[in-house]
């Protein structure tokens, strides 16, 4: 028998649920009651859920405010010409944003949505990580709440890059090694090779996952045993298989994208060294927060004392997963510029290490590091909300033009200036827009809902490069755009009968000058045989 706390009803016979003895108001003030209980039971479960649903109708509702980065534009044009493979990265992007689009419209909200919903199973999995590896509701809720209060995890949520898929098939394979190695099943191995094939379609930088599997299998007791039978290889070969049409693509393609990549990461240059350096770890500082990027590192120091000193799985696994990966970039950073987020695959790991530290610790922790971790939370939340308000309210005293979220701003007024540039043209002869940056192809098409045919000039290798297979019919007419430029470029203006330089559109946030945009009207266009960039 069961009877309902607060309740007059007391239920004598399981079994008359659901019958005609019970009315559905009833049963539904059961089910009611025995939710309550189970909340009340696990308090943490009930604030990870609140987590969740806040934090994803928030996001829900702040993609429609803000226009997409010109690099989220230059992924749309991806969506519209899919491909196993582009210059810059693999397609998983391309292929979401297609997907996300069809269901949820052309705009801010279609291109963004699944990167909240992916946000949100990818909290799910850092709070199921913290609560299966520390046998501890509280560690799974503070790696959800460090996740979502970190601007990196709460960027990564809201814009749509190739960073946010590949971190959710990251941690899905993380969870699945762990599994695995707890001896549920070796079916978890092939799950690994899944996410880590879907991880190398999302972005290259997934490989570094294979190495640092193979040195957790190497200095675990119970790894070892591991690499003596055939799973992980077959996962491994499983991941690759997944990942081969990008490299036939990549193959039929030069190689182009492999060898962009390595240029663009690991080639030495010129202004390499110290400098580099120093601005790699100010920027892993600002872009994970200070203080929460000091706790991260504390974390990961202190997962390889109870991974090699301890014999803790769940800790050598985290480490292994988050301090190479970070360590690795920081020496990539003496040879070569790393951006920002290249690292953001070792955070995940640390996460749910610094979560189980805390959820372990809590009650041990004397007054000054408690006073650090409620520091490093509040600090991380007002700097999180903070680069939330300002690309919608400018609330910070900083120049527009260096204000990193002004690149989030005044692309809706470039797509009606072309399109009142277009109602001045000629009638009847198909438009084309054209410009020499990637990035501004993107924001062109996208705030023109694609109603025009958009190249980027002299990019031979991006896939809107102007050429002779792809170029518009002969007569038809242009407007070309650009940023800061006076003149067009060389080899131009001969593909026209004329190019009449416009008014240029000068874009401001109060009163701050963004960016100046240059545009041309060119008419007559004579086919790319006059000049083929």
């Amino acid at each position: 028998s069961a009877c309902l706390v607060g309740s007059e009803m007391c239920i004598r016979d399981s079994r008359q649920f659901g019958k005609s003895k019970l009315d559905l108001r009833v049963q539904k003030e059961y089910l009611w009651h025995l939710w309550r209980l189970y909340l009340y039971k696990y308090p943490y479960l009930k604030a990870f859920l609140i987590l969740l649903i806040t934090t994803a109708v928030f996001r829900l509702f702040f993609i429609r405010w803000v226009e997409l980065a010109p690099d989220e534009a230059y992924y749309f044009t991806w969506s519209r010409n899919l491909q196993w493979g582009y210059y810059d990265h693999p397609p998983v992007v391309g292929f979401l944003i297609r997907v996300f689009t069809a269901i949820g419209g052309q705009d801010e909200f279609g291109v963004r949505w699944g990167w909240v919903i992916m946000g949100a199973f990818l909290t799910i999995l850092l709070y199921r990580m913290g609560t299966k590896m520390f046998s501890s509701e509280r560690a799974g809720f503070y790696a959800a709440l460090l996740m979502n209060i970190s601007l990196l995890g709460s960027a990564g949520a809201v814009i749509a890059t190739p960073d946010g898929p590949q971190a959710l098939f990251w941690v899905l394979a993380v969870f699945s090694v762990y599994q695995a190695i707890e001896q549920k099943g070796p079916h978890w191995w092939y799950l690994t090779g899944v996410w880590f094939g879907l991880g190398l379609q999302s972005k290259y930088t997934m490989i570094l996952l294979a190495p640092c599997i193979f040195l957790f299998l190497l200095s675990s007791a119970e790894g070892r045993k591991w690499l003596y039978r055939k799973e992980p290889y077959l996962a491994l070969f499983l991941g690759l298989l997944v990942f081969s049409p990008v490299i036939f693509w990549d193959a039929t393609h030069d190689w182009t994208s492999f060898r962009f990549q390595i240029s663009h990461g690991l080639e030495v240059k010129k202004a390499a060294g110290l400098k580099y350096f120093g601005e790699f770890w100010g920027g892993q500082a600002g872009v994970v927060t200070p203080l929460v990027f000091l706790a991260l590192i504390w974390a990961m120091a202190k997962s390889a004392i109870a991974g090699f000193g301890q014999r803790r799985n769940n800790f050598l696994l985290l480490f292994w997963t988050s301090a190479p990966i970070l360590v690795f970039f920081a020496c990539t950073s003496l040879r070569s510029k790393v951006e920002a987020n290249w690292p953001a695959l070792a955070y995940f790991s640390a996460l749910v290490a610094l979560a189980g530290i805390a959820g372990e610790e809590w009650e041990e922790w004397k007054k000054g590091k408690r006073g650090f971790a409620w520091a490093t939370a509040v600090s991380a939340l007002l700097i999180t909300i903070v680069a939330h308000i300002q690309p919608i309210y400018p609330i910070v005293p900083i120049a527009a033009k260096r204000d990193p979220t002004s690149q989030l701003y005044g692309w809706r007024i470039l797509g009606e200036r072309i399109k009142e540039v277009a109602r001045s043209m000629e009638p009847g002869k198909e438009i084309f827009l054209l410009s020499p940056r990637y990035h501004m192809v993107g924001e062109g098409m996208f705030y023109t809902q694609a109603k025009f045919r958009v190249y980027q000039w002299d990019a031979p290798q991006r896939i809107n490069n102007l050429s002779m297979k792809n170029a518009p019919p002969v007569g038809s007419q242009a407007i070309f755009f650009t940023e800061d430029g006076n003149e067009l470029p060389h080899g131009l203006a001969p593909l026209f009968d004329s190019c009449e330089k416009l008014e240029p559109l000068v874009i401001r946030r109060n009163s701050s000058l963004v960016r100046t945009l240059p545009l041309w009207k060119c008419l007559g266009f004579k086919g790319m045989q006059s000049k083929a960039p």
